[in-house]
């Protein structure tokens, strides 16, 4: 493994793109599904520079966080690449986001500049208590066409196509700025899903969205030659990781904001896409489609798909693709894969050779490792400086926490067998995965819990038939309240996002407590789902 200053652990992906604007610039790097837009790696690089300048001019400096709230796009990138430009560090927002959860994002990471879609302008203002928190921000650059009059407190209010317009855009690469950002700097603060709690802004140097790039194929897999598709949105790392790997190994990347089972063949056969990633629902409900005998006619070579369906070498040989596996999560860098002749579909394969060095364990509660077969959590390091999360926004008790002992501590439980195969077995952390989103309980229940009849609250996934999981929540009324299943839900759908909008509602009397920390006993309403199947759905 080459340690050096000018090997693997010291590339990133702002320096890779800058060397292609040169060596490659005509080039096509990345391409908009929906619109048909491209541009190429000199025009990107150029536009970055560009947009870099103007930022700094609105007061954006080494280590200032920048939130934005955009659709995937091309623009996307201009601004990530021009604020690393910069030293300074992009929070993005889930456009599904609102209220408290996009409150909270806006308060905690300090942002002193917002860039958002014009059409979700109003999610700043659907309370009092978001509204305030926006009219903080230095300055809000809007996406799109800019409602006259509106106003933020003191904030400036600016288009991105203003700032876009004073810059050079051209097709020749702008003047290379002082700062190329180094494997230590930081790439983005991206917030998990807060599944003990409140959301966390983890923070993801440059060094480890290399070292996740590098780790996401088998190795030979990708070249110049592949077309590679991201139907994911740009707030989770895996939604920027494939125009990462495009960047990386000079292959042009086709990006789509959120998968759409009706367009995705489309999209595959117009831009010629050979290489995706695919969350478990949606290899599900693509494999559900009716069966036709051109099925295996298209473009399509290889299939990412996270975590396997039990099916997947039927998925492999009806669409004429070969399947991989990994795990990955926001605070790693893939630290297990699989090859393409996977033995077992419940395993999340072996422990990643090669750059940046990893080293996985499964232990007990004391961090002692543990045998084959046993169940414990899991927990990673790697040689390579930074290429692992560098801890939690403001919290130092929980980068403490998750860092403990020299391995960062995954939360998740896990065995692995004889033969050096892992399986994942449980979420030690209280999240439920909701078609590729992860969803913190803590939220849903605080979003249920906020309605007027509603005392007690307690929510689990529970299996879905798109694999992964949907939500179900246990909800104790107040005596007296009338409040039922379809109010409940339609709530919850006017303030929070889509992903968190619980499917099933069952009503107790109580919930089941611990005693002394009275917490409630989610191992025993899991047990109860098992036993009696899903309750009423929406």
């Amino acid at each position: 493994m080459d340690l050096s200053p000018d090997g693997l652990g010291a590339r990133t992906t702002p320096v890779v793109l800058a060397e292609r604007a040169v060596t490659e610039p005509t080039r096509t790097c990345l391409v908009e599904a929906e619109t048909g837009a491209r541009i190429t790696y000199a025009e990107l690089h150029a536009d970055a520079s560009a947009l870099a300048d103007r930022l700094e001019e609105l007061g954006v400096s080494p280590g200032s966080t920048v939130a934005t709230m955009l659709p995937h796009s091309i623009d996307t990138y201009r601004i990530w690449f021009a604020l690393a430009a910069l030293d300074a560090v992009e929070v993005p927002i889930g456009t599904r986001y609102r209220g408290r959860m996009l409150e909270h994002i806006l308060s905690d990471s300090t942002a002193q500049v917002l860039i958002i879609e014009a059409g979700l302008l109003h999610e700043l203002q659907r309370s009092p208590e978001l509204t305030a928190v926006a009219a903080r921000l230095r300055a809000v650059i809007v996406r799109g066409e800019r409602p006259p009059g509106l106003r933020l407190g003191e904030a400036s209010i600016i288009g991105l196509s203003e700032l876009a317009q004073q810059g050079r855009l051209t097709s020749s690469p702008s003047p290379a700025r002082s700062h190329r950002p180094a494997a230590s700097d930081l790439a983005a603060v991206i917030y998990t899903s807060g599944t003990t709690g409140t959301s966390k802004g983890v923070l993801v140097p440059w060094g480890q969205v290399h070292a996740t790039a590098m780790g996401t194929f088998p190795d030979g897999t990708l070249n110049r030659d592949k077309v590679i598709y991201g139907p994911f949105p740009p707030n989770h790392i895996g939604g920027r990781l494939f125009v990462c790997l495009g960047i990386e190994y000079g292959a042009p990347t086709v990006i789509r904001h959120v998968f759409s089972a009706s367009a995705f063949w489309t999209d595959v056969e117009r831009y010629g896409c050979t290489t995706v990633g695919l969350v478990s629902a949606m290899a599900a409900i693509l494999h559900q489609a009716p069966a036709t005998e051109h099925d295996a006619e298209n473009h399509l070579a290889e299939v990412l798909m996270v975590p396997l369906v039990a099916e997947h070498r039927d998925f492999g040989v009806r669409f004429g693709v070969r399947v991989c596996t990994s795990f990955n999560m926001t605070e790693v860098s893939i630290p297990l894969v699989s090859d393409w002749s996977v033995e077992d579909w419940r395993s999340c394969g072996q422990v990643r050779s090669g750059h940046p060095g990893y080293r996985v364990r499964v232990v007990d509660e004391h961090d002692q490792p543990l045998g084959p077969g046993q169940v414990g959590e899991l927990v990673c390091r790697t040689d390579v400086p930074w290429t692992l999360n560098a801890g939690y926004l403001g919290r130092p008790d929980a980068t403490a926490e998750a860092w403990r002992n020299g391995w960062f501590h995954t939360g998740d439980a896990f065995r692995y067998d004889d033969h050096g195969r892992f399986y994942f077995v449980d979420r030690a952390k209280d999240a439920i995965r909701r078609r590729g989103e992860n969803v913190s309980s803590f939220e849903v229940e605080r979003e249920v819990l906020d309605h007027p009849d509603v005392t007690g609250c307690a929510a689990i996934g529970v299996p879905s038939e798109l694999s992964e999981e949907d939500i179900k929540v246990f909800v104790v009324r107040r005596a007296g309240a009338e409040v039922d299943e379809a109010g409940l839900i339609a709530h919850v759908a006017a303030k929070a996002a889509s992903f968190m909008v619980p499917r099933y509602v069952e009503f107790l009397e109580s919930l089941p407590m611990t005693e002394g920390t009275n917490r409630v006993k989610k191992a025993e309403l899991r047990d109860r789902e098992r036993r009696q199947g899903a309750g009423t759905p929406s």
